[in-house]
Protein backbone atom coordinates (compact mmCIF):
# COMPACT_ATOMS: atom_id res chain seq x y z
CA UNK A 1 0.00 0.00 0.00
CA UNK A 2 1.12 3.63 -0.78
CA UNK A 3 2.05 5.54 1.78
CA UNK A 4 0.93 9.65 1.19
CA UNK A 5 1.46 12.74 3.14
CA UNK A 6 -1.91 14.53 1.70
CA UNK A 7 -4.48 12.88 -0.35
CA UNK A 8 -6.61 15.81 -2.60
CA UNK A 9 -9.41 14.36 -4.21
CA UNK A 10 -11.29 16.12 -6.95
CA UNK A 11 -9.06 18.40 -9.05
CA UNK A 12 -11.77 20.86 -9.19
CA UNK A 13 -10.94 24.65 -8.14
CA UNK A 14 -11.06 23.80 -4.33
CA UNK A 15 -9.00 21.25 -5.07
CA UNK A 16 -6.32 22.07 -7.48
CA UNK A 17 -6.55 25.52 -5.31
CA UNK A 18 -5.07 23.48 -2.24
CA UNK A 19 -2.34 21.83 -4.32
CA UNK A 20 -0.95 25.38 -5.83
CA UNK A 21 -1.11 26.47 -2.48
CA UNK A 22 0.60 23.49 -0.29
CA UNK A 23 4.65 23.59 0.04
CA UNK A 24 4.67 20.09 1.24
CA UNK A 25 4.44 16.64 -0.92
CA UNK A 26 0.64 16.05 -2.40
CA UNK A 27 -1.37 13.10 -4.65
CA UNK A 28 -4.36 14.77 -6.61
CA UNK A 29 -6.32 12.29 -7.58
CA UNK A 30 -9.94 13.13 -9.91
CA UNK A 31 -12.66 10.90 -11.37
CA UNK A 32 -12.74 12.88 -14.92
CA UNK A 33 -10.95 12.92 -17.70
CA UNK A 34 -10.15 16.07 -17.33
CA UNK A 35 -9.52 18.36 -14.77
CA UNK A 36 -11.85 21.72 -13.92
CA UNK A 37 -14.77 20.21 -12.57
CA UNK A 38 -17.39 22.58 -13.37
CA UNK A 39 -15.11 25.32 -14.40
CA UNK A 40 -14.34 23.71 -17.77
CA UNK A 41 -15.41 24.59 -21.72
CA UNK A 42 -16.24 22.66 -24.37
CA UNK A 43 -16.80 23.58 -28.22
CA UNK A 44 -18.26 22.84 -30.57
CA UNK A 45 -18.82 24.12 -34.15
CA UNK A 46 -17.06 27.52 -33.46
CA UNK A 47 -19.53 27.85 -30.31
CA UNK A 48 -18.36 27.69 -26.65
CA UNK A 49 -19.78 26.46 -23.92
CA UNK A 50 -18.83 26.90 -19.82
CA UNK A 51 -21.10 24.91 -17.66
CA UNK A 52 -24.01 27.58 -17.28
CA UNK A 53 -22.42 31.05 -16.46
CA UNK A 54 -18.93 30.93 -14.74
CA UNK A 55 -17.65 34.32 -14.10
CA UNK A 56 -14.98 34.87 -11.72
CA UNK A 57 -15.56 37.52 -9.24
CA UNK A 58 -11.80 38.44 -7.48
CA UNK A 59 -11.99 39.91 -4.28
CA UNK A 60 -9.51 38.52 -2.41
CA UNK A 61 -6.18 40.74 -3.02
CA UNK A 62 -3.72 37.40 -2.36
CA UNK A 63 -5.70 35.03 -4.49
CA UNK A 64 -6.02 38.05 -7.03
CA UNK A 65 -2.23 38.20 -6.96
CA UNK A 66 -1.85 34.41 -7.12
CA UNK A 67 -4.17 33.61 -9.87
CA UNK A 68 -3.40 36.50 -12.28
CA UNK A 69 0.40 35.23 -13.67
CA UNK A 70 -1.07 32.10 -14.44
CA UNK A 71 -3.64 32.94 -16.97
CA UNK A 72 -4.41 36.39 -19.26
CA UNK A 73 -7.96 37.94 -18.25
CA UNK A 74 -10.23 40.35 -19.51
CA UNK A 75 -12.21 42.03 -16.69
CA UNK A 76 -15.90 42.15 -17.46
CA UNK A 77 -18.29 45.09 -16.52
CA UNK A 78 -21.42 43.18 -16.01
CA UNK A 79 -24.44 43.42 -18.70
CA UNK A 80 -27.51 42.03 -17.31
CA UNK A 81 -31.51 43.01 -17.27
CA UNK A 82 -34.41 41.00 -15.76
CA UNK A 83 -37.08 40.25 -18.33
CA UNK A 84 -40.93 40.92 -17.00
CA UNK A 85 -43.70 42.99 -18.06
CA UNK A 86 -42.63 42.86 -22.07
CA UNK A 87 -39.82 45.06 -21.22
CA UNK A 88 -36.47 45.30 -19.58
CA UNK A 89 -36.14 46.02 -15.95
CA UNK A 90 -32.52 46.75 -15.03
CA UNK A 91 -31.08 44.64 -12.25
CA UNK A 92 -31.02 44.07 -9.18
CA UNK A 93 -34.90 44.35 -9.37
CA UNK A 94 -34.85 45.93 -5.53
CA UNK A 95 -32.78 49.05 -6.45
CA UNK A 96 -34.89 49.68 -9.93
CA UNK A 97 -37.99 50.10 -9.55
CA UNK A 98 -38.05 52.95 -12.30
CA UNK A 99 -38.59 50.23 -14.84
CA UNK A 100 -41.26 48.94 -13.74
CA UNK A 101 -44.90 49.48 -14.79
CA UNK A 102 -46.41 52.51 -12.70
CA UNK A 103 -49.10 50.72 -10.79
CA UNK A 104 -46.78 48.27 -9.87
CA UNK A 105 -44.12 50.21 -8.65
CA UNK A 106 -46.14 52.08 -6.51
CA UNK A 107 -47.12 48.89 -4.67
CA UNK A 108 -43.66 48.07 -4.34
CA UNK A 109 -42.87 51.04 -3.14
CA UNK A 110 -45.66 51.24 -0.67
CA UNK A 111 -44.53 47.21 0.57
CA UNK A 112 -40.76 48.67 1.23
CA UNK A 113 -42.22 51.66 3.23
CA UNK A 114 -44.42 49.52 5.18
CA UNK A 115 -41.31 46.86 5.74
CA UNK A 116 -39.10 49.83 6.84
CA UNK A 117 -42.12 50.68 9.35
CA UNK A 118 -41.96 47.06 10.57
CA UNK A 119 -38.20 46.68 10.97
CA UNK A 120 -38.02 50.63 12.79
CA UNK A 121 -40.91 49.13 15.28
CA UNK A 122 -38.17 46.28 16.15
CA UNK A 123 -39.94 43.52 14.38
CA UNK A 124 -36.79 40.58 14.64
CA UNK A 125 -35.05 39.70 11.87
CA UNK A 126 -37.20 36.31 10.38
CA UNK A 127 -35.55 32.83 9.93
CA UNK A 128 -37.48 31.67 6.79
CA UNK A 129 -36.21 33.36 3.50
CA UNK A 130 -39.93 34.15 2.64
CA UNK A 131 -40.40 36.16 5.69
CA UNK A 132 -37.00 37.60 4.94
CA UNK A 133 -38.10 39.03 1.59
CA UNK A 134 -41.12 40.40 3.18
CA UNK A 135 -38.77 42.17 6.04
CA UNK A 136 -36.32 43.83 3.76
CA UNK A 137 -38.46 44.07 0.67
CA UNK A 138 -41.99 43.89 1.48
CA UNK A 139 -44.91 42.41 -0.53
CA UNK A 140 -44.80 44.17 -3.87
CA UNK A 141 -41.09 43.18 -4.64
CA UNK A 142 -41.49 39.98 -3.08
CA UNK A 143 -45.06 39.24 -5.25
CA UNK A 144 -43.29 40.86 -8.25
CA UNK A 145 -39.88 39.13 -8.45
CA UNK A 146 -38.18 37.55 -5.47
CA UNK A 147 -41.23 35.10 -4.69
CA UNK A 148 -41.69 33.82 -8.68
CA UNK A 149 -37.57 33.95 -9.47
CA UNK A 150 -36.48 32.13 -6.46
CA UNK A 151 -39.30 29.69 -6.83
CA UNK A 152 -37.73 28.53 -10.29
CA UNK A 153 -34.56 29.05 -9.14
CA UNK A 154 -34.94 26.45 -6.11
CA UNK A 155 -37.87 24.20 -6.61
CA UNK A 156 -39.70 25.08 -2.98
CA UNK A 157 -41.45 27.47 -1.98
CA UNK A 158 -39.40 30.73 -0.12
CA UNK A 159 -40.70 29.93 3.34
CA UNK A 160 -39.21 26.09 2.92
CA UNK A 161 -35.86 27.57 2.79
CA UNK A 162 -33.81 30.15 5.41
CA UNK A 163 -31.94 33.27 4.23
CA UNK A 164 -28.54 32.10 5.28
CA UNK A 165 -27.46 31.16 1.73
CA UNK A 166 -27.92 35.21 1.16
CA UNK A 167 -24.85 36.70 2.55
CA UNK A 168 -23.32 39.01 -0.68
CA UNK A 169 -25.93 37.41 -2.91
CA UNK A 170 -29.18 39.21 -2.59
CA UNK A 171 -28.60 43.14 -2.45
CA UNK A 172 -30.53 44.27 0.30
CA UNK A 173 -30.91 48.21 -0.57
CA UNK A 174 -32.10 50.30 2.40
CA UNK A 175 -35.55 52.48 2.04
CA UNK A 176 -33.96 55.45 0.89
CA UNK A 177 -31.57 53.28 -2.22
CA UNK A 178 -34.85 51.82 -3.02
CA UNK A 179 -36.75 54.81 -3.26
CA UNK A 180 -33.75 56.54 -4.83
CA UNK A 181 -34.47 53.37 -7.70
CA UNK A 182 -37.62 54.64 -8.31
CA UNK A 183 -36.15 57.75 -10.06
CA UNK A 184 -33.34 57.07 -11.26
CA UNK A 185 -30.36 54.71 -11.98
CA UNK A 186 -27.80 55.33 -9.11
CA UNK A 187 -27.93 51.82 -8.30
CA UNK A 188 -27.89 50.28 -11.32
CA UNK A 189 -24.55 48.43 -10.68
CA UNK A 190 -25.21 47.07 -7.05
CA UNK A 191 -24.21 43.50 -5.94
CA UNK A 192 -21.68 41.28 -5.90
CA UNK A 193 -21.18 40.69 -9.57
CA UNK A 194 -21.21 44.18 -10.74
CA UNK A 195 -17.97 43.01 -13.04
CA UNK A 196 -15.83 39.47 -13.27
CA UNK A 197 -12.70 38.12 -14.85
CA UNK A 198 -12.43 36.06 -17.44
CA UNK A 199 -9.67 34.28 -20.01
CA UNK A 200 -8.55 36.08 -22.77
CA UNK A 201 -9.66 32.87 -24.55
CA UNK A 202 -10.12 29.28 -24.17
CA UNK A 203 -13.12 30.00 -21.89
CA UNK A 204 -13.30 29.70 -18.12
CA UNK A 205 -11.88 26.06 -19.06
CA UNK A 206 -8.22 27.54 -20.04
CA UNK A 207 -8.22 28.87 -16.13
CA UNK A 208 -8.88 25.38 -14.86
CA UNK A 209 -6.24 24.23 -17.46
CA UNK A 210 -3.32 26.80 -16.24
CA UNK A 211 -4.22 25.87 -12.66
CA UNK A 212 -3.72 22.01 -13.41
CA UNK A 213 -0.30 22.59 -14.92
CA UNK A 214 0.64 24.68 -12.93
CA UNK A 215 0.36 22.19 -9.66
CA UNK A 216 1.61 19.48 -12.04
CA UNK A 217 0.91 15.52 -12.53
CA UNK A 218 -2.88 14.85 -11.99
CA UNK A 219 -4.21 11.20 -11.49
CA UNK A 220 -6.83 11.53 -14.39
CA UNK A 221 -9.46 8.93 -14.48
CA UNK A 222 -9.58 7.92 -11.03
CA UNK A 223 -12.38 7.07 -8.69
CA UNK A 224 -12.30 6.60 -4.95
CA UNK A 225 -14.83 4.11 -3.83
CA UNK A 226 -13.66 3.41 -0.34
CA UNK A 227 -12.49 5.47 2.62
CA UNK A 228 -11.56 4.02 5.80
CA UNK A 229 -10.76 7.56 8.13
CA UNK A 230 -9.67 5.56 11.26
CA UNK A 231 -7.41 3.39 9.69
CA UNK A 232 -6.53 6.22 6.95
CA UNK A 233 -6.90 4.54 3.73
CA UNK A 234 -8.67 4.63 0.77
CA UNK A 235 -9.04 2.39 -2.18
CA UNK A 236 -10.13 3.47 -6.09
CA UNK A 237 -12.27 1.56 -8.08
CA UNK A 238 -9.65 -0.27 -9.63
CA UNK A 239 -8.79 -1.56 -6.19
CA UNK A 240 -5.60 0.24 -5.27
CA UNK A 241 -5.00 1.20 -1.72
CA UNK A 242 -3.45 4.51 -0.55
CA UNK A 243 -2.25 5.06 2.93
CA UNK A 244 -2.87 8.90 3.76
CA UNK A 245 -1.66 11.05 7.01
CA UNK A 246 -3.79 14.04 5.37
CA UNK A 247 -6.80 14.13 3.28
CA UNK A 248 -8.61 17.56 1.53
CA UNK A 249 -11.92 16.22 -0.44
CA UNK A 250 -13.66 18.47 -3.01
CA UNK A 251 -16.47 15.58 -3.57
CA UNK A 252 -20.39 16.64 -3.11
CA UNK A 253 -20.01 15.89 0.65
CA UNK A 254 -23.07 13.00 0.40
CA UNK A 255 -20.67 11.20 -1.77
CA UNK A 256 -17.68 11.76 0.81
CA UNK A 257 -19.93 9.86 3.45
CA UNK A 258 -20.93 7.24 1.08
CA UNK A 259 -17.39 6.14 0.79
CA UNK A 260 -16.01 6.44 4.17
CA UNK A 261 -17.13 2.96 5.54
CA UNK A 262 -16.58 3.60 9.11
CA UNK A 263 -18.97 6.27 9.07
CA UNK A 264 -21.34 6.10 12.61
CA UNK A 265 -25.13 5.61 11.73
CA UNK A 266 -25.86 9.15 12.72
CA UNK A 267 -23.89 10.80 10.02
CA UNK A 268 -25.19 8.76 7.87
CA UNK A 269 -28.97 9.78 8.97
CA UNK A 270 -27.86 13.53 8.68
CA UNK A 271 -26.89 12.88 5.03
CA UNK A 272 -30.77 11.85 4.16
CA UNK A 273 -31.11 15.04 5.46
CA UNK A 274 -29.32 17.21 2.91
CA UNK A 275 -30.69 18.70 0.06
CA UNK A 276 -30.05 20.32 -3.58
CA UNK A 277 -31.55 21.06 -6.99
CA UNK A 278 -30.54 19.51 -9.91
CA UNK A 279 -30.43 22.15 -12.71
CA UNK A 280 -31.26 21.32 -16.54
CA UNK A 281 -29.86 23.49 -18.77
CA UNK A 282 -29.74 24.05 -22.62
CA UNK A 283 -26.13 25.33 -24.65
CA UNK A 284 -27.20 26.91 -27.34
CA UNK A 285 -25.49 28.29 -30.51
CA UNK A 286 -27.49 30.64 -32.34
CA UNK A 287 -26.85 32.31 -35.76
CA UNK A 288 -27.75 35.70 -35.03
CA UNK A 289 -26.54 38.54 -32.77
CA UNK A 290 -28.97 38.33 -29.97
CA UNK A 291 -29.96 39.16 -26.12
CA UNK A 292 -29.34 42.43 -26.94
CA UNK A 293 -25.52 42.56 -25.99
CA UNK A 294 -26.69 41.43 -22.25
CA UNK A 295 -24.43 38.70 -20.57
CA UNK A 296 -27.48 37.36 -18.73
CA UNK A 297 -31.54 38.08 -18.37
CA UNK A 298 -33.58 37.13 -15.21
CA UNK A 299 -36.98 35.84 -15.93
CA UNK A 300 -38.98 35.77 -13.14
CA UNK A 301 -42.27 35.00 -15.43
CA UNK A 302 -43.87 31.92 -13.81
CA UNK A 303 -44.89 30.92 -17.09
CA UNK A 304 -41.55 30.52 -18.73
CA UNK A 305 -39.86 27.05 -18.28
CA UNK A 306 -36.49 29.31 -17.70
CA UNK A 307 -34.95 31.65 -14.84
CA UNK A 308 -32.22 32.41 -16.74
CA UNK A 309 -30.80 32.75 -20.14
CA UNK A 310 -26.94 33.78 -20.41
CA UNK A 311 -24.20 34.66 -23.50
CA UNK A 312 -21.03 33.71 -22.97
CA UNK A 313 -20.11 35.76 -26.09
CA UNK A 314 -21.74 38.61 -25.71
CA UNK A 315 -19.34 39.25 -22.75
CA UNK A 316 -16.52 37.56 -24.73
CA UNK A 317 -17.08 37.46 -28.76
CA UNK A 318 -14.40 34.72 -29.26
CA UNK A 319 -17.08 32.44 -27.25
CA UNK A 320 -19.30 32.38 -30.73
CA UNK A 321 -18.20 32.89 -34.66
CA UNK A 322 -18.74 36.03 -36.13
CA UNK A 323 -22.16 37.48 -35.92
CA UNK A 324 -23.36 34.66 -33.97
CA UNK A 325 -24.47 33.69 -30.37
CA UNK A 326 -23.47 31.17 -27.77
CA UNK A 327 -26.15 30.82 -24.66
CA UNK A 328 -26.87 29.33 -21.92
CA UNK A 329 -30.29 28.51 -20.29
CA UNK A 330 -31.02 27.33 -17.02
CA UNK A 331 -34.38 25.71 -16.72
CA UNK A 332 -37.16 25.85 -13.84
CA UNK A 333 -36.86 23.52 -10.96
CA UNK A 334 -40.32 23.59 -9.99
CA UNK A 335 -42.06 22.17 -12.67
CA UNK A 336 -41.72 19.18 -15.35
CA UNK A 337 -41.06 20.10 -19.33
CA UNK A 338 -40.52 18.48 -22.24
CA UNK A 339 -37.06 20.03 -24.20
CA UNK A 340 -38.26 21.31 -27.27
CA UNK A 341 -41.49 23.30 -25.42
CA UNK A 342 -38.66 24.79 -23.42
CA UNK A 343 -36.52 25.59 -26.38
CA UNK A 344 -39.63 27.55 -27.73
CA UNK A 345 -40.68 29.88 -24.99
CA UNK A 346 -36.89 30.55 -24.60
CA UNK A 347 -36.98 31.49 -28.94
CA UNK A 348 -39.77 33.45 -27.73
CA UNK A 349 -38.72 35.52 -25.07
CA UNK A 350 -35.68 36.25 -27.31
CA UNK A 351 -37.35 37.00 -30.57
CA UNK A 352 -39.52 39.54 -28.12
CA UNK A 353 -35.87 40.96 -26.88
CA UNK A 354 -34.42 41.70 -30.55
CA UNK A 355 -34.74 40.06 -33.99
CA UNK A 356 -36.31 37.08 -34.62
CA UNK A 357 -35.07 33.42 -33.57
CA UNK A 358 -36.62 30.42 -34.74
CA UNK A 359 -35.48 26.69 -34.61
CA UNK A 360 -33.64 26.75 -37.84
CA UNK A 361 -31.17 29.66 -36.13
CA UNK A 362 -30.32 27.43 -33.57
CA UNK A 363 -27.11 25.55 -35.00
CA UNK A 364 -26.21 23.83 -32.09
CA UNK A 365 -28.11 22.30 -29.27
CA UNK A 366 -27.41 20.48 -26.10
CA UNK A 367 -29.50 19.86 -23.35
CA UNK A 368 -27.63 18.96 -19.90
CA UNK A 369 -27.87 18.16 -16.30
CA UNK A 370 -25.63 19.30 -13.46
CA UNK A 371 -26.66 16.85 -10.53
CA UNK A 372 -25.26 18.92 -7.97
CA UNK A 373 -26.09 22.63 -8.66
CA UNK A 374 -27.65 24.43 -5.81
CA UNK A 375 -27.42 23.54 -2.23
CA UNK A 376 -30.62 24.11 -0.70
CA UNK A 377 -30.75 25.66 2.90
CA UNK A 378 -34.25 24.26 4.19
CA UNK A 379 -34.89 24.10 7.89
CA UNK A 380 -33.28 20.62 8.01
CA UNK A 381 -29.69 22.06 7.05
CA UNK A 382 -28.22 23.79 9.60
CA UNK A 383 -28.39 20.33 11.90
CA UNK A 384 -27.96 17.78 9.27
CA UNK A 385 -24.68 19.67 8.13
CA UNK A 386 -23.20 20.53 11.65
CA UNK A 387 -23.11 16.70 12.38
CA UNK A 388 -21.52 15.71 9.29
CA UNK A 389 -18.59 19.07 9.66
CA UNK A 390 -18.23 17.99 13.37
CA UNK A 391 -17.61 14.57 12.27
CA UNK A 392 -15.16 15.00 9.79
CA UNK A 393 -13.40 17.66 11.89
CA UNK A 394 -12.60 14.80 14.35
CA UNK A 395 -11.22 12.54 11.33
CA UNK A 396 -8.91 15.34 10.41
CA UNK A 397 -10.43 14.87 6.43
CA UNK A 398 -11.09 18.40 5.32
CA UNK A 399 -14.38 18.70 2.94
CA UNK A 400 -13.99 21.75 0.89
CA UNK A 401 -15.15 23.75 -2.14
CA UNK A 402 -19.21 24.86 -3.24
CA UNK A 403 -20.37 20.74 -2.85
CA UNK A 404 -17.63 19.83 -0.34
CA UNK A 405 -18.64 22.60 2.38
CA UNK A 406 -22.43 22.03 1.05
CA UNK A 407 -22.79 25.51 0.90
CA UNK A 408 -23.99 28.70 -1.87
CA UNK A 409 -20.33 30.03 -3.21
CA UNK A 410 -18.49 31.52 -5.91
CA UNK A 411 -15.34 30.35 -7.72
CA UNK A 412 -13.26 32.57 -5.66
CA UNK A 413 -14.78 30.75 -2.46
CA UNK A 414 -13.69 27.49 -3.80
CA UNK A 415 -10.02 28.87 -4.32
CA UNK A 416 -9.92 30.58 -0.97
CA UNK A 417 -11.16 27.04 0.42
CA UNK A 418 -7.72 25.20 -0.69
CA UNK A 419 -5.27 27.93 0.18
CA UNK A 420 -7.36 27.58 3.84
CA UNK A 421 -6.86 24.08 3.39
CA UNK A 422 -3.44 24.27 2.34
CA UNK A 423 -2.39 26.32 5.56
CA UNK A 424 -3.43 24.01 7.59
CA UNK A 425 -1.97 21.43 6.17
CA UNK A 426 1.75 23.29 5.95
CA UNK A 427 0.65 24.54 9.83
CA UNK A 428 0.23 21.01 11.58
Amino acid sequence: MERLETIIIGAGLAGLSTALHLRSERRILERSAAPGGLATTLFEKGYGFDVTGHWLHMRDPDIKARIEPLVPMHEVERKSSIYAYDRFVAYPFQSNLKDVPYKERVECLMGAVEAHTRRVAGIPEPGAFGDFVLHHFGEGIAREFMFPYNTKLWGVAPNDISPAWCQRFVPVPDLRQIVEGCFTDVHHKAGYNASFSYPLKGGIGAFSTALAEAVGPIELSTEVARIHAGERWLETADGRRMAFRNMVSSMALPVLIDCIEDAPDEVRQAVTRLACTSVRYFNLGVGKKVLDGLHWVYLPDPKLDAYRIGSFSNAVPYMAPPGCTSLYVELANDREFEDEDALAGVLDVLSAIGPEVTRQDVEVFQAKTIEHAYVIYDHAYETARGTIMKYLESTGIMSIGRYGKWVYASMEDALMDGREAAARIDED
